[in-house]
């Protein structure tokens, strides 16, 4: 059996470098375009700018993953038509569409967790090497395929519950600025507890696997790499 603890001088894709910004640009750009567009204009024209303002903003992001090579297959040039299209949609029909093929999204992504479950090849099973560099005999463990199962499921019923209060949100906010500020703050403190509790869960159950050193263990390994990847980007603008 091969050592359980992966090499990880080659980091996966969720920790290549990139722009802290780009997470939350969209929703910024949103909320100007809104501003601008509402002042100098109308309530009208504020909405399509803020439609046209985000769309761009999520592009340009997209476009920045693909070029630090986070090209996965057919699921970037996916996002980006989608957000093309979503743009389109906003655009014509204005924000409530827009928005709402947001949340549509998010009914698709638990339904395809949960039905990744139902055929037997959780999705948490083929994103977690791009969080964390497992090795192949622990990927090959039982313990592992039902770890990353339950979380799948786990993620399933938060998407689809985290549907119905968007809905809700949407339908009792007067504009699209308070819908994504609120839902933003809330899917942010969500999704922090989340991945703690998925941590923590994932880190107890595959330690029972022979030789894995553990979950926390993994990502300390990671920091340390980080940083010295950090110092050595310090030391050579300093050369300059």
């Amino acid at each position: 059996m091969s050592d359980p603890r992966p090499e990880t001088e080659e980091l996966p894709l969720a920790y290549r470098q990139g722009n802290s910004i780009e997470g939350l640009l969209p929703i910024i750009a949103y909320v100007l375009g809104d501003q601008v567009g509402t002042r100098v204009w109308s309530d009208d024209v504020g909405v399509r700018l803020a439609v046209v303002a985000m769309t761009a903003a999520a592009i340009w992001a997209v476009i920045q993953r693909h070029r630090r090579g986070q090209s996965i297959g057919w699921w970037i040039p996916s996002v980006g038509a989608y957000l093309f299209l979503r743009g389109i949609a906003g655009i014509i029909w204005g924000e409530d569409v827009f928005l709402g093929i947001g949340i549509g999204l998010k009914v698709v992504l638990g339904l395809a967790a949960l039905g990744s479950v139902l055929i037997g090849k959780a999705l948490g099973a083929i994103l977690a090497p791009m969080v964390l560099p497992f090795g192949e005999s622990v990927r090959n463990h039982p313990v592992f395929a039902t770890t990353m199962r339950n979380i799948t499921l786990a993620y399933a019923v938060y998407q689809l519950i985290s549907v119905g209060f968007e809905i809700w949100l949407l339908v009792n906010t007067e504009s699209g600025t308070g819908f994504l500020i609120i839902r933003t703050l809330v899917s942010t403190v969500a999704g922090f507890v989340g991945f703690i509790a998925a941590v923590l869960y994932s880190d107890r159950r595959l330690r029972v696997i022979p030789g894995f050193p553990g979950v926390f263990a993994m990502f300390e390994e990671i920091g340390e790499i980080l940083e010295a990847q950090r110092a050595e980007a310090r030391a050579a603008r300093r050369r300059l």
